[in-house]
């Protein structure tokens, strides 16, 4: 395996703790400590941050510099209605006729989640509850529709941290919500699956409104 640029590494290193928030929302990031930090000359740290702009994860405010992009309920908002909108236009478009495979890879992805609620694997099943989502918009083959995907996912990880996660009925019933649209979707029923998500992000909106607001997060 090739070894990754210094400008690569550096941006997979801020980018991890963004999302994990140990840089928090609205906080300054000095470049010279950053570059300290991570044993970098400035170019590819600069080089970093201006991808991670790119991405609605950094601010650069004009004579003060680099900030950690703020998390708001308005924020979540647009983050469920983005996804809303991705992943329904997956399903009517491109998730009439998905192949065996597909239905099995989810199907596989509900019993794993199953078994990560009996263990307490909250990580895991986070990873998982994104793998299904991912698998359906991936029926696209559109690589500018995964990529705004991909950065809508990146506010779903720090609010999950902001929030101090979700609760456990709610958890239980993104697995019950999960398996009635791969139930339509193995029917080939994709009007009724579009239904179906729409109404499981906006259950999901609604938790992560009250989690957001129950952890004090005024960010």
């Amino acid at each position: 395996m090739a070894k990754l640029s210094l400008k690569q590494q550096a941006y997979n290193s801020i980018k991890d703790k963004i999302l994990k928030c140990e840089y928090m929302p609205n906080s300054f990031l000095n470049e010279d400590l950053l570059c300290e930090e991570f044993k970098v000359s400035r170019t590819p740290i600069r080089d970093a941050l201006s991808r991670l702009e790119q991405e609605h994860l950094i601010k650069i405010l004009p004579k003060k510099g680099f900030f950690v992009a703020p998390l708001s309920i308005g924020e979540i908002n647009l983050t469920f209605e983005t996804r809303t909108l991705l992943e329904t236009y997956a399903i009517s478009n491109h998730c009439s006729n998905l192949n065996s495979d597909t239905i099995d890879s989810l199907y596989e992805n509900i019993k794993e989640a199953k078994e990560c609620i009996k263990n307490n694997n909250q990580e895991e099943l986070f990873r998982l509850d994104d793998e299904f989502h991912r698998i359906i918009l991936n029926q696209c083959n559109n690589y500018y529709l995964i990529d705004t995907y991909s950065r809508v996912h990146n506010q779903n990880c720090r609010l999950r941290v902001l929030s101090g996660l979700y609760d456990d009925k709610r958890l239980s019933s993104t697995i019950d919500e999960h398996m009635e649209i791969l139930a339509f979707l193995a029917k080939g029923d994709v009007t009724s699956a579009q239904e179906a998500m729409k109404v499981h992000l906006n259950n999901a909106k609604s938790s992560s409104f009250q989690a957001f607001i129950d952890g004090n997060s005024s960010l």
